[in-house]
């Protein structure tokens, strides 16, 4: 199971977008270790949404 976190600034954006990119209404969101993503319909590609903080271990 995987969980996702979002900042202000993520929840924002995918309202900005959202009709960009849900599709009948519903948005989907692909987790990967290196951030969140919106799966691009058109193209078949990906665009980042973000990364709410950095994974335990890493350093800033």
């Amino acid at each position: 199971m995987a969980t996702a976190e979002f900042s202000r600034d993520m929840v924002e954006t995918m309202l900005t977008y959202f009709d960009a990119y849900a599709d009948e209404g519903v948005l989907a969101v692909e987790v990967t270790s290196w951030g969140l993503w919106l799966p691009n319909k058109v193209t078949g590609g990906r665009q980042f949404l973000g990364l709410a903080k950095l994974p335990d271990g890493y350093r800033q």
